[in-house]
């Protein structure tokens, strides 16, 4: 009964919204935000829906299916679940040793990572993608997939440095993306709007998302991209009663799909807060909206816009809240002055001190949130400090090693010793120091990332059979062989290459560590899935 009520809900919504009057349409917006749970709770038993169609015993290519569909489902949604099934989908792919899948896995995670913060790693994900090689029904998602990591990285950098050649990276994809895309399709029309809309081609961009616009369901997430485009078309061209409208369009979208990785909502209560003064608690209250979904799908470059809209929002609140104490406290001496009015005055106090302690009770919430993002902030600044830290040092001693090796060989070649250059070219042993300066920047580097690795790893060995690390070291030679397995590298002999070792010792020593595991058959299955760093960060 609740399902039938909800797919009522979407056809009146879908069918009034187009003509529908800026006032109509915030009663809309108000209906659907009192509906938020229903549509969770409608899209968590879709997806539970899906879950339940598992089999243990289906064929690879079904359990890939599966579970790229479940990825899908959570994109806009949940985050954190979202990687965990792309991730499943990609080990299937591994297993059915389909290049296409294994393309698509690729893709569509970069995709994720990027929505997600992380922006060089998934534009790194999509770098080791052979262009030439790729099947072409994954074109039109490899280049959105581009674009819209150079979107989102430009708009989280927002400077004068880079954003510009990341904007123009991003047309130029878009470009390539319409070259691929089906003519006049809905997908075609949208991403046309988009790039007129880059190239300052403003009425051109709105006839384009108008076209997108024709017939596409209220209940998908390319009629809330598409609305938002409209949207931010018209407030370029100075049309604001426009693109309040469209602005709550595509809220409504986003509530019903529902999507938690959203921008609508929080341009609608920034445009609320600028321009209806009298209509604060609703910029507020959207805000919060804004900022619970960003939290709950864990969106770092949403929570980082909003943390730089609420501090404006929390010194009108406070200035409001002034305001009203300087009321409250001529209002009280107006009492004292006129007792006959007693009775009257003390219950209009009363009411006024509810109100102002409901408002430092928002600001204190809003403070704490505050609090929470700068902090997330600055523990991603020191992350960041700490990798290009340890990218310089090791710059600044292979350049100065560079040096003296060309140097050496200037005096060589002057001294006509061809003899010792050669033995010195033939050399392929690293210098000890050499390699122990390498393996303290990496142990240094693979333990910021994975504070908790030792620890864990042990847990997987047998009472007794722990690894103990000497003292004055990070990691030993087992360790960082089992730290680059949990980073992704299985194979022996680039472990070999990495450590220095033949791939016979790196083989020798993972079947050593492998028969003193507790399940020596998963063991090295269980090492990748060590410290997962999205959970952790949920937590």
């Amino acid at each position: 009964m609740k399902h039938i009520f909800i797919f009522l809900v979407l056809f009146l919504t879908s069918g009034i919204a187009m003509g529908a009057s800026v006032d109509i349409l915030y009663l809309q917006l108000e209906e659907c935000l009192a509906k938020r749970p229903e549509y969770a709770q409608y899209k968590e038993a879709r997806i539970d829906s899906i879950k339940k169609k598992w089999n243990r015993h289906m064929p690879l290519e079904q359990k890939y299916d599966l579970c790229f569909k479940i990825f899908q489902e959570y994109y806009t949604f949940r985050s954190d679940s979202a990687l965990h099934y792309i991730d499943r989908a990609y080990q299937y792919a591994l297993q059915l040793k389909d290049p296409v899948h294994l393309d698509k896995c690729t893709i569509h995670k970069s995709l994720l990572l990027s929505t997600t913060g992380y922006f060089s790693q998934a534009k790194e994900m999509l770098d080791h993608i052979n262009r030439s090689q790729i099947a072409p029904s994954l074109l039109a998602e490899y280049y959105e997939a581009y674009e819209w990591v150079y979107s989102v990285w430009s708009e989280y950098l927002n400077d004068d440095l880079y954003s510009p050649a990341y904007r123009n990276l991003e047309i130029q994809y878009t470009d390539s993306l319409l070259s691929v895309l089906p003519p006049k399709s809905a997908q075609y029309y949208y991403w046309q709007g988009e790039y007129f809309a880059r190239t300052g081609k403003q009425d051109e961009a709105e006839k384009a998302y108008q076209q997108a616009l024709k017939g596409l369901p209220q209940n998908t997430r390319l009629y809330a991209c598409v609305t938002c485009g409209i949207a931010f078309t018209y407030m370029r061209r100075g049309e604001m009663k426009e693109y309040e409208r469209y602005l709550i369009m595509a809220a409504i979208s986003d509530m019903i799909c529902p999507l938690k990785e959203n921008l609508a909502m929080q341009e609608l209560a920034m445009y609320i807060f600028k321009n209806k003064n009298g209509d604060l608690e609703r910029a507020n209250r959207y805000l919060n909206v804004s900022m619970e979904d960003a939290m709950f799908y864990n969106n770092r470059l949403r929570m980082l816009e909003i943390a730089r809209k609420f501090p404006s929002i929390v010194s009108s609140y406070q200035e409001q809240s002034n305001i009203k104490n300087r009321r409250m406290t001529w209002a009280f001496v107006f009492i004292c002055i006129l007792s006959a009015g007693l009775i009257v005055s003390l219950i209009f106090i009363r009411q006024q001190v509810k109100q102002i302690r409901l408002r430092r009770r928002a600001i204190a919430e809003m403070n704490q949130k505050l609090r929470l993002l700068n902090q997330e902030l600055l523990h991603t600044n020191r992350s960041r400090e700490e990798y290009i830290s340890l990218f310089l040092d090791l710059c600044a001693a292979y350049i100065d090693k560079l040096s003296k090796y060309q140097e050496l060989v200037r005096r060589k070649v002057k001294a006509k010793q061809i003899d010792d250059l050669l033995k010195i070219a033939n050399s392929t042993k690293m210098p000890e120091s050499d390699a122990k300066h390498f393996f303290v920047n990496f142990d240094t580097a693979f333990l910021t990332l994975y504070p908790n690795f030792i620890k864990e790893f042990n847990e997987l060995l047998r009472e007794g059979e722990e690894i103990v690390v000497k003292r004055g070291d990070l990691l030993n030679t087992e360790l960082r062989i089992f730290a680059l397995i949990r980073m992704g590298v299985k194979d022996s002999s680039r472990i070999a290459t990495l450590l220095f070792y033949s791939p016979q010792t790196i083989y020798n020593y993972r079947t050593a560590v492998r028969n003193r595991a507790r399940d020596r058959e998963n063991f090295e299955e269980q090492v990748k899935q060590l410290c997962p760093i999205m959970e952790n960060k949920e937590e």
